[in-house]
């Protein structure tokens, strides 16, 4: 195959070289038609091509348009336009074959850029796979806590259904009373249960419109059970009335459970003061809402570094959960950082944008260099 090609490119030029013969026959600029020809086939033969162009144009030229015509010997007062002519087409050539070295090394190195982004993705992809299975194992207390509740209720219910019946089988509305309660257990149980999946599956950004509150509120529901388990005291303090956000739910979520994990785990060593965990939310200003993740743990020992990838300061933590949760924060045109006090512990903030601002937000943004998606979207850990 590319012996067919160099046969073909090679053909090309001595077409194109014949062409420009008899061309400049006719022709009073000979030197302008070669040279035209040999960036014919520099540009479209190759450097091969090029070469061999050369080649033809100078046998041409010196055979028939130098002194004496049809002849290979030129005289001596037509040496200079001979070499300048040779010089002029050498020059040519190596400036177009340099050319195209550059735009072949461009094209690779932009190739090279796109393979390995796809590739950091790909690991990025499988790493939040992981951490969100790591997030997990350390929210099963509370998971099992959230499905042991109701399953405890309906078989209660269904002892007391059963003696009721047993006692006084004429006794329907009690019965009916007691079957509603089953079934509304169910429900909870089947609820709790499409949570967990929503909360640790993989999948697309889906912006919808969101009560932050609720949000809230079903992250408490979630974690009530660890913080029990942890001898902390779960506080919500929830301004009223807050208008809706547009988010992806699942994410949102995360974020707040990584939060609030790594609110617990920072209270570990706390034992002479109350272990709180508060969340809270307030408007922040007409165009953002503010959520507050407050914990009276030990503090930061190095807030300059939280949100480096792979730093942590626990005995099994990947460093990587306040990282991916600020880049889920910012992929909703907000803000996650840590706030300072007076008081102890540390309180993380972070700021949802309304759907008026978030507007402004995108097209005030400036476009990516190019449309790779960073693979942050659906994953969180502790810090």
């Amino acid at each position: 195959m590319k012996v067919t090609l160099s046969f073909r490119s090679f053909c090309f030029a001595a077409a194109v070289c014949a062409v420009a013969t008899l061309v400049s026959r006719v022709s009073s600029a000979p030197s302008s038609i070669f040279h035209l020809a040999i960036v014919i086939c520099s540009l479209y033969g190759g450097s091969g091509a090029g070469l061999f162009s050369i080649g033809l144009s100078v046998l041409s030229f010196d055979y028939f348009f130098l002194s004496s015509h049809f002849r290979f010997s030129p005289e001596l007062d037509t040496y200079p336009r001979f070499a300048a002519f040779i010089a002029t087409a050498l020059c040519i050539n190596l400036a177009i074959a340099a050319k195209q070295r550059a735009e072949r090394a461009r094209r690779q190195a932009i190739e090279d850029r796109q393979a390995a982004r796809q590739a950091l993705q790909e690991i990025e992809q499988r790493l939040a796979r992981a951490v969100q299975i790591a997030t997990l194992a350390e929210a099963s207390a509370s998971i099992a806590h959230e499905i042991n509740q109701p399953l405890t209720a309906i078989i209660a219910n269904a002892h007391m259904c059963f003696e009721s019946l047993s006692n006084n089988p004429t006794d329907g509305n009690e019965a009916r009373s007691l079957v509603q309660c089953i079934l509304d257990s169910g429900y909870h149980a089947t609820d709790v249960v499409q949570r967990m999946r929503a909360l640790f599956k993989s999948g697309p950004f889906q912006k919808a419109p969101l009560d932050i509150n609720q949000v809230v509120n079903e992250v408490c529901r979630l974690m009530r059970s660890e913080a029990e388990k942890q001898r902390v005291n779960l506080e919500i303090d929830l301004e009223a009335g807050l208008p809706a956000i547009l988010g992806d739910r699942v994410q949102i979520q995360q974020v707040l459970v990584n939060l609030c994990i790594n609110g617990m785990d920072a209270m570990a060593s706390v034992a002479e003061r109350r272990r709180t965990l508060t969340l809270r939310t307030r408007l922040q200003d007409s165009n953002a809402i503010r959520v507050e993740v407050q914990d009276s743990g030990i503090g930061l020992q190095h807030p300059d570094r939280v949100f480096e990838t792979f730093f942590t300061t626990k005995q099994h933590g990947m460093g990587m959960g306040l990282p991916i949760s600020r880049s889920i924060i910012e992929l909703h045109h907000g803000h996650l950082w840590p706030q300072s006090s007076d008081a102890p512990g540390t309180t993380f903030c972070f700021t949802l944008p309304m759907p008026a601002s978030r507007a402004r937000a995108e097209i005030d943004q400036p476009p990516p260099e190019e449309s790779v998606p960073l693979g942050l979207a659906t994953f969180t850990t502790n810090r």
